[in-house]
Order: structure tokens, then C-alpha cells, then sequence
């Protein structure tokens, strides 16, 4: 390996700079929090449900989606088990092409790797997007050779892959120490006792709404949920005092945590919920909630506030399962865990309204306090890394991210030396299928993101994602932050080495469904371990009803053709009585 470790080192900078090379003239119109593309809703309502003994990983029925495949060890599954809450079973269906979930990049002679502008326009002031065509907006582009960039890409993978080794920078490991000290002082104080048995009652009775909510014997969406006194349900009458304990506890426990966290397999990832309580309880109902018998990890991948109907709830839930379990629970900081975002998008104003003036501001600084010292990243089984927004220019490792201090306030994120931190937060990938406005596939490299209302935000393409994973040993990136219109919850992209998910379900009316994904442990064919990552999804309420209407359409139609079939005969007599000899 001597030579091909230095032709790599050689090699190191050149790759660096290919796979992530920011374009100074594109200034391209990106992906913002929703795409709005299609799912082929029908097509999937309508066809028939895999059989249940299908092996995982393996595609049933005509028009699947292609094989899954092993990257470094991670396999990301093609069936999804898909809850409806109308019937309250679980059927287990195949990713078809027409979902439109996997997202390929086309290698034929016709295809070029191009920067251009991506097929949805976003908003630099808000994550909602508007609609626009399949085809990307024409725009300064950069053309390069498909095979330069694929053979470049391949070479960088290979760097990375001999560069890398399992081993952790001596910040890192003194960090982790520190943490591991911080954490047994916190556990050893007499006070979180009493504070986790607090937390607990408040488990316990999330629980409770669980259940009612699931038992409710029509679906609705989260904003006509309006059950009256759900605060004082949930943390007692005394919620005002629960809430900034709760914060307060939760900071501290943060705090002594690293900022790269680590949860082993099985564990299930949560993406955005944005304040929509019965969503997030409904998922519980349905998979599985933290604490329960066999219970897995639970990442909660940032986002829990803004814009939903019952912020406070949700983010009161989430801290006090974080303190309940703090070791099988993990939060990870999204890009609305921000006072300017909070200030912005509803969370300060939530606070306000209903804990009053004074102690709603009180209580929404401490919460401000402890998404300063949320982790940026978690570490699943050491292959699969869960971030909020994605990898950003990719030019920095694990170690780094360890290193970094707390708290990461807002005005140490939008320092020039911590941009690299906020991309983590907020950048977006390059689906691969992107085309420009002459059909061709291939956009790559690191471009200047719409969502960049303060500068500095990007998304990259498969390139970055695949070298980044190299270099630090990964086979997999989750990331959440965008919900697509009309879409499953989740998305496969970029050589199926990343992931996106979005749990909060018809977020801004967009009929879009409501995802988690189970990662698990497994052995394949050869008896090597391998991590699974199996999309469950929770029904889109607005698909649910639009299903309804189109089943009650037919059934008012058949019964329609039924009474006319009836109607006949006797019509028929009617006609051949005024044709006989009486009427002669």
C-alpha cells in the first residue's frame, strides 16, 4: 500500500478541492424546506401490499426502485413499513420508481456534470419553497466531463479510504474523558434525582396521550388538534416551574455530553417535528416510544420547534426523555434551535402567549441556553452519522466537530471560523436525478445555497458526500431539514449514502407523509455485520382523506351504474306497453 498511500497523499489536496470547490459565479436557486414534486400517491395507495416474508433489502413487484446495496457496511433497505392510522396496522410496501425517493444519476454518453441551478426555487428568507418545473432554471453553469468527475470522485474515495484510520485526535479523546467526568458529577448530584423522577411523571403521561391519541376514531392534522389544557396534562398544573426546570436540567446534562454523541444499533432516527405534538405521538403509537420493552436508541435530529401548534409540549416531552434516559435518548441540534429563528418563526411568541410576558421570556431564554449546548452530530454504530442539514463543503472530519466549544451560540455561528459549523445546520444536498434545462444529469461540487439570508450557506452533490465518508469512515449520512410536497417522509440519494428524513407529517399543507428510520444490526451473506436502515412512515392525513373521497367517488359511481341496471327492465316494460295495441 506504500505507493498507493502516496500517490493518495499526493493526491490529498487535489481531491479535496475537486470534490468540494465552491463556484464563485453560481448563484443557483436551490432546494429550500419542501420540493415539490409528486409521489405518485395513487399508483402507491393502489397497488398490492408486499408479502410480509419478503426478504428484507431484496424488491418485490414490478416497478421497484432497483436493488439495495452495501456501502462500507450499511445497507439501505427498499421496503418501508407504512402505518395507516384509519386501520391502525402496519403493511410492509416496496419503494417503487414512481415514489420518486431514489434519486440516480444518470452515467450514459448523453450525460454531463454540470452546475447549474436546481429544479425547485427556494426563498433566502424562510424554508418554505414554491413550485416550479422538473427541469433546472437556466443559469451560469460550469460543464465538465462526466467521466473526469466520476474518475476524480473515485480517486478521492480511494485517498480517503487508505488516508483514514480508526483512530481518535487527542482533543477528542481528551474531550470525551472531560465529558464522561462532567457527566458522573451530574448523575451524582442529589437534586437530579428528584428532577428525573419529575421527568419521569412527564414520560409516563406523554405516554397516556399516546394512547388517547391513538384511540381517537378519526385521523386529524395537528393544527385541529386543539385539546384544551394539554400543558397542564402533561407537566401538572406547576407546568410554568417544570418547564424551566426541565431546561435547566437539560442544559446541564447537554453540557457534559460531547458534541458528537454516540448511539449504538438499534436506534431509530426522528427527523423535524416542528412543534406537531399528535405527529410525534402518533409515531410513538405506532413504533415504538423510548423507555418501552426492547426499546431502541431514539435520535431526535433537530427542529423540534416553529411554526407547529404545540411547541412547548413537544419540546417539553423531548427534554424530559432526554432526562429520563440520557444515555438511550439524543438530541441533535437543528438549524431552529436559533434565537433569531425562534424570534422569527413563532417559538418566542409561543412562549410569550401562553406563559405570560414575563416568565414566557424567562423560560424562553433558558430554552435558548440549552440549544446552545445541543450536539451538532450523532454517531451511530461508528458508520452512521445523523446531522441536521448535511455535510456542508465536506472539508472537515469528526475530530474538528469534537473539538468545537460550547456554548455555539448564534453569534459564535455566524463567526467566519465557525462556518463550517452552521453548514452542518443548514446546507442541502444535490439530488443526483437534478437536470438542467437541456435534460442533463450530473450538477456536482459545492454551490452558494438560497437559505443563505446571512451568506455562507451551500449545498453540495454526490461527490462531497461520497469523499466525505471516505475520509472518515463512514457509510452513511442522515440528514433531515427539507419536507417534500406529496412525498414519503424520506429520500435516497447520492449512491444511496445518503438519507433524508422528515417526520412531521402535511408540514405547511404539504400533504407530505411522516417518517422515522429504524437502523439495525445485522449479518450478511459472508457472516460480516452490517447496519440496516429500514424508512417506517406514519400516513399523510391529507392523503388519507383524498383517499376516502376517491373510494366514496367510485362507491357513489357503482351505485349509480347499479341503479340504472335496475331501472332498466322496468323502463323497458314501460316502452313496450305504449308500443302495444291499447295504445294503437
Amino acid at each position: 500500500l506504500a505507493p498507493v498511500a502516496a500517490c493518495a497523499a499526493r493526491r490529498k489536496g487535489a481531491m479535496g478541492a475537486i470534490g468540494a470547490t465552491i463556484c464563485g459565479q453560481c448563484r443557483s436557486n436551490q432546494l429550500g424546506d419542501r420540493h415539490s414534486e409528486a409521489d405518485g400517491e395513487l399508483a402507491s395507495v393502489s397497488a398490492p401490499d408486499a408479502p410480509l416474508d419478503a426478504p428484507r433489502g431484496l424488491l418485490v413487484g414490478d416497478g421497484a426502485a432497483g436493488p439495495s446495496r452495501s456501502r462500507n457496511g450499511v445497507v439501505v433497505e427498499r421496503e418501508y413499513d407504512l402505518f395507516d392510522p384509519v386501520q391502525h396496522r402496519v403493511r410492509v410496501r416496496t419503494v417503487l420508481s414512481e415514489d420518486c425517493v431514489v434519486h440516480e444519476r444518470s452515467k450514459g454518453p448523453g450525460s454531463s456534470a454540470q452546475i447549474s441551478s436546481p429544479r425547485d426555487c427556494g426563498t433566502t428568507d424562510s424554508e418554505k419553497t414554491t413550485s416550479s418545473d422538473s427541469s433546472l432554471a437556466p443559469g451560469l453553469r460550469r460543464e465538465a466531463s462526466p467521466q473526469i468527475v466520476e474518475v476524480t470522485t473515485r480517486w478521492g474515495v480511494l485517498a480517503g479510504k487508505v488516508l483514514y484510520f480508526r483512530v481518535l485526535a487527542l482533543t477528542t479523546l481528551s474531550n470525551k474523558f472531560m465529558s464522561r467526568i462532567r457527566a458522573e458529577k451530574v448523575f451524582e448530584d442529589r437534586i437530579w434525582g428528584r428532577i428525573r423522577t419529575r421527568a419521569g411523571r412527564v414520560v409516563m403521561q406523554a405516554r397516556k396521550l399516546a394512547k388517547l391519541v391513538s384511540e381517537e376514531p378519526v385521523d386529524r392534522f395537528d393544527h385541529e388538534w386543539t385539546e384544551p389544557g394539554l400543558l397542564r396534562f402533561l407537566f401538572t398544573s406547576e407546568y410554568l416551574d417544570l418547564l424551566m426546570i426541565l431546561a435547566k436540567a437539560a442544559t446541564k446534562l447537554l453540557s457534559a455530553q460531547p458534541m458528537v454523541v454516540e448511539a449504538s444499533a438499534p436506534c431509530r432516527v426522528f427527523g423535524d417535528i416542528h412543534g406537531q405534538l399528535r405527529d410525534m405521538l402518533m409515531l410513538f403509537h405506532a413504533f415504538g416510544s423510548p423507555g418501552t420493552r426492547d426499546a431502541p436508541s431514539f435520535v431526535f435530529n433537530g427542529d423540534f420547534v416553529d411554526r407547529g401548534h404545540h411547541q412547548l409540549e413537544v419540546l417539553g416531552v423531548l427534554l424530559a426523555l432526554k432526562i429520563v434516559y440520557p444515555d438511550r435518548v439524543w438530541l441533535v441540534r437543528g438549524n431552529h434551535e436559533d434565537r433569531p429563528m425562534n424570534e422569527k418563526y413563532g417559538f418566542k411568541s409561543t412562549c410569550i402567549k401562553e406563559l405570560g410576558d414575563e416568565f414566557g421570556l424567562k423560560t424562553f431564554d433558558l430554552f435558548e441556553e440549552a440549544f446552545d449546548h445541543l450536539p451538532i452530530a450523532c454517531l451511530v454504530s461508528e458508520r452512521i452519522l445523523c446531522v441536521h442539514g448535511g455535510v456542508g463543503d465536506g472539508r472537515w472530519d469528526l475530530n474538528e466537530l469534537h473539538a468545537v466549544q460550547r456554548p455555539v451560540t448564534d453569534k459564535v455561528l455566524h463567526r467566519a471560523t465557525h462556518r463550517w459549523v452552521r453548514n452542518i445546520l443548514w446546507s442541502d444536498p444535490i439530488e443526483d436525478d437534478i437536470t438542467d434545462e437541456d435534460g442533463k444529469s450530473g450538477v456536482f461540487g459545492v454551490h452558494e445555497s438560497p437559505r443563505s439570508y446571512c451568506g455562507g450557506h451551500v449545498i453540495f452533490g454526490w461527490n462531497v458526500t461520497k469523499t466525505f465518508c471516505a475520509r472518515n469512515g463512514l457509510g452513511l449520512i442522515v440528514r433531515s431539514h427539507q419536507s417534500k410536497q406529496d412525498g414519503l417522509g424520506f429520500d435516497i440519494m447520492h449512491d444511496e449514502m445518503l438519507v433524508r428524513v422528515f417526520s412531521a407529517r402535511d408540514y405547511e399543507g404539504g400533504g407530505n407523509d411522516g417518517a422515522v428510520l429504524l437502523i439495525t444490526e445485522a449479518t450478511d451473506k459472508e457472516g460480516a455485520k452490517e447496519l440496516r436502515v429500514r424508512p417506517q412512515i406514519l400516513r399523510s392525513t391529507a392523503k388519507i382523506r383524498v383517499f376516502a373521497a376517491d373510494v366514496a367517488r367510485v362507491k357513489r359511481r357503482q351505485a349509480t351504474v347499479v341503479d340504472n341496471a335496475a331501472a332498466a327492465p322496468a323502463a323497458k316494460g314501460l316502452v313496450e306497453h305504449a308500443s302495444g295495441p291499447m295504445a294503437a
